[in-house]
């Protein structure tokens, strides 16, 4: 489905034939593109290790953090000039050597940062690199760009298997609209449900950053 078919389907099934209509196209498209990055947050539907932009950094000497593109939710692997290093946490670095953030040689760590505020999610380092290079990363993602309302032709980047299921979606944020004629909390409750069944109830953030903290460490050889 592309985006002129979400919106013909949606004005279909809601029955929108009103003059202006109850909702306008980039209000289909906002809920379309909310859609599509709560199914990549819920069922991590998007792996990429292809795209340079999102997955390919250069590393500087003495530089041990690096912004990333604001679409990465979570690393799934990182390589440093060919060599996987291995996730950690500031918890466990602190549990293994107080004094870890001072120590600078060849990485064979990484933190991911989740993105806060204004500030994009990043990937720290460590032990601080001396030497310049490359790290690849294998990401789950959300959409690099989001839908446009004037542009029809375009489409969803998750298979489209699951396009007819982001419907739901925009069933539940349209019948939340506070208007008389559009506003229904059993419809909206009844579609979220159906959002939920497809792709999973949102992940708490919290929950997940404790999770990894808690990873016990990992005993590695020395190269």
């Amino acid at each position: 489905m592309n985006v002129g078919d979400f919106i013909s389907t949606f004005r279909a099934d809601v029955l929108d034939q009103a003059d202006p209509p109850f909702w306008t196209s980039e209000e289909i498209v906002g809920f379309l593109n909310e859609a599509v990055q709560e199914a990549c947050e819920r069922a991590k539907l998007i792996e990429d290790r292809a795209t340079a932009q999102v997955c390919t950094l250069a590393v500087v000497p003495g530089q041990d953090t690096y912004p990333l593109h604001h679409c990465v939710l979570e690393i799934k692997r990182a390589a440093f000039n060919g060599r996987a290093i291995c996730e950690t946490s500031v918890e466990a670095e602190d549990a293994l050597n107080c004094n870890w953030e001072q120590r600078s040689g060849h990485p064979r760590d990484f933190i991911f940062e989740q993105a806060s505020g204004a500030r994009p999610p990043q990937l720290r380092i460590l032990p601080r690199p001396t030497v310049p290079g490359t790290i690849h990363l294998t990401v789950y993602r959300g959409a690099l760009n989001p839908l446009r309302p004037g542009a029809c032709g375009e489409t969803p980047e998750l298979p489209s298997r699951y396009h007819t299921r982001l419907m739901h979606w925009l069933m539940y944020r349209a019948h939340l609209k506070q208007d008389a004629d559009t506003f229904d909390a059993v419809k909206a409750g009844e579609h979220l449900a159906l959002f939920e069944q497809a792709f999973g109830r949102r992940p708490d953030a919290n929950v997940q950053r404790k999770q990894r903290d808690r990873r016990p460490p990992i005993v590695r050889s020395h190269w």
